[in-house]
């Protein structure tokens, strides 16, 4: 099977911007793809195509690029609508593009959908790509950092709120990484539409907004249904990280075909200024913002105790004055 990557850049200046971005340019995903695509030719991989409603403007901020180093532009037919204050506002449109896609990609390709703020380190597996395409579907299931995260009784109870159903084993697969061949997606969409609606009609009810929470929904529904479905995070095909998280330790994300930086978008961005993605380059400054994320979360916790030990000292002291 061939590979598709692909990743959603939606503009919309008066939109909410993302919950974890720091840049008010409506552009910086482009940046963000730009250097994703440079690690994608760095491992041998085809070319980003960049899938955009505002294709005029993303092709001026491409226009500096030498042509066999530029990420693809294919217009997206927007095919949803919803309040432009909602979180994660732009991340819904993935729908629309995943709808877009289950009608045009060629049988003999895969839909490697992609968020713009990862990098590629190593080519993805031959063998899990295989399995992949005899699956249908690769997903990458964040449950084990959800769930703890929020507490699993919430989590699975928005899951079925949007699936409108009880789920057999809920999951929540993160949105950064898809893959799928067009006969699973052609599966998967009216799904995802269906927990869209019912998304979109209980989310003063829910917790947790944006796509994962109705792609996720729509993906139990599937295998519920029999549809199989092969865990990629297992196979180190991605793993997300957290500048100053100690959930994995930072070596072993050098062993991940793509790495997810949500919270490291700056970064990216950064390395999108040079013309070829440098491994070590990378590595030096994500070691540098890690560390600099341990000192930020020390010091929230010691913040946290001194808060909690003042306090707990006002409260003995209350309760002294109330005694006399």
């Amino acid at each position: 099977m061939k590979l598709f990557p692909c990743t959603l850049v939606y503009v919309d200046a008066d939109a909410n911007p993302g919950a974890n971005s720091t840049n008010r340019d409506p552009l910086s995903y482009v940046n963000q793809a730009i250097c994703l695509n440079n690690s994608l030719r760095r491992v041998g991989m085809p070319t980003l195509t960049i899938m955009t409603n505002a294709p005029v403007l993303v092709a001026g901020r491409l226009a500096s690029i030498a042509p066999e180093k530029r990420p693809a532009l294919t217009t997206l037919t927007a095919t949803i609508d919803l309040p432009k204050e909602t979180p994660f506002y732009a991340a819904h449109f993935k729908l629309a593009l995943m709808d877009q896609l289950a009608a045009t990609l060629p049988a003999d390709t895969m839909l490697l959908l992609l968020d713009a703020d990862m990098v590629a380190m190593l080519p993805l597996d031959r063998d899990l790509i295989e399995r992949c395409a005899l699956a249908g579907i690769g997903a990458f299931d964040i449950s084990d950092q959800v769930f703890p995260a929020y507490g699993s009784e919430r989590v699975v109870a928005d899951l079925e709120i949007v699936a409108n159903r009880r789920l057999r084993n809920p999951r929540w697969y993160g949105g950064e990484f898809l893959l799928a061949t067009p006969a699973a997606l052609r599966r998967l969409v009216p799904r995802a539409r269906a927990s869209y609606a019912s998304y979109l009609r209980e989310s003063p009810r829910l917790r947790h907004h944006g796509d994962e929470a109705f792609v996720s929904a729509a993906l139990n529904v599937l295998v519920d249904e029999g549809q199989s479905l092969i865990e990629v995070g297992a196979y180190q095909a991605v793993g997300r990280h957290w500048a100053g998280n100690n959930y994995r330790d930072v070596r072993w994300f050098r062993c991940c075909s793509f790495v997810h930086l949500p919270g490291g978008k700056a970064l990216l961005e950064k390395e999108a200024r040079f013309g070829d993605f440098v491994p070590e380059r990378f590595w030096r400054r994500l070691r540098v913002a890690h560390l600099r994320g341990r000192v930020r979360h020390a010091l929230k916790r010691i913040a946290r105790c001194l808060s909690v030990e003042r306090i707990a000292t006002w409260s003995a002291c209350a309760m002294r004055s109330v005694k006399s």
